[in-house]
């Protein structure tokens, strides 16, 4: 009776073994889940590498369709300000005479010579006008002031509305001024204006 005990227990020990084995191999089945979500990870992944390549590729065009209007800005012409020529000193002071309604007359000259007869050492104004203009849309400004042989070259851009452009209706007198500083030298003697195409602009006293 004691061997029929043990031969049972032997077979519910099996038994059990055979039970612990089976649930063994479900456990270790379970790294295969593991190398699926594994797999899913680097789907994700090769997706995700691509859209940062989309998106940069899209950036890179952007800087060059920005950068192209400021290559046009380069063609604009600066105009002078302020400097010096030779032994004088000029200024360029474009409201010279804004608000000033005696000079409106004047204005619808070319230009002219101004300065303080009664001031001792005055500084000598050159006031360059594009004359009467029916409408606005119409400018002026220094390009260039050098000095040839004694003589101060003062070069004048003027610029006019495109035939498309919206402009007032305000009778204008685009101006100019150009103001020499008494120095060691004192003012210069001789002047002559030209616009950019070399015409001269008369000017008188």
């Amino acid at each position: 009776m004691k061997f029929g005990k043990l031969t049972v227990l032997a077979l519910v020990t099996c038994v059990a073994c055979t039970a612990c084995g089976k649930s063994g191999g479900a456990v270790n089945n379970e790294p295969t889940a593991q190398t699926t979500a594994a797999v899913n990870t680097d789907e994700t992944q090769a997706t995700a590498a691509v859209e940062p390549g989309e998106v940069q590729a899209t950036a890179a065009v952007e800087p060059g369709d920005v950068q192209e209007p400021t290559a046009d800005t380069n063609n604009v012409v600066a105009y002078l300000t302020a400097g010096t020529v030779g032994d004088y000193t000029y200024e360029v002071e474009p409201d010279f005479t804004d608000g000033k309604k005696y000079y409106l007359d004047d204005l619808k000259k070319r230009c002219w010579f101004e300065d303080l007869l009664e001031e001792e050492n005055s500084p000598l104004w050159v006031v360059i006008s594009s004359g009467e203009k029916s409408h606005g849309g119409y400018g002026i400004g220094v390009v260039d002031i050098t000095e040839e042989d004694g003589m101060v070259v003062i070069t004048v851009e003027e610029t006019s509305p495109d035939p498309d452009e919206a402009t007032t209706e305000a009778i204008e007198t685009p101006n100019v001024t150009v103001r020499f500083d008494y120095g060691t030298a004192g003012t210069p003697k001789d002047i002559k204006v030209v616009n950019t195409e070399g015409d001269e602009i008369p000017c008188a006293y």
